[in-house]
């Protein structure tokens, strides 16, 4: 079974639980569910810096040897040789 990736609303339901099982004093439970929802935003984030890492690699393709906002400029700007 794959884990599709979390909601807001299952990260909420989360929260809401470690909250009921603190206010009870289950400490064992409380702790634990904190880690899951620690480990949770870690993979959220990791995932997140894995697609800036892609995106980034297939973007320098596009971007490198492209003019400069300033070569850009001097070349619009210049007189017309005519």
């Amino acid at each position: 079974m794959a884990c599709q990736p979390t909601t807001n609303e299952s990260l909420e339901s989360l929260r809401k639980l470690y909250h009921e099982a603190v206010q009870r004093g289950d400490e064992c439970l409380s702790l634990l569910l904190a880690g899951v929802e620690l480990y949770i935003r870690a993979g959220r984030e990791f995932e997140l810096l894995e697609i800036m890492r892609s995106r980034a690699e297939d973007m320098r393709d596009a971007v490198e040897n492209t003019p400069s906002a300033d070569d850009l400029r001097r070349l619009y700007e210049r007189e017309d040789p005519r």
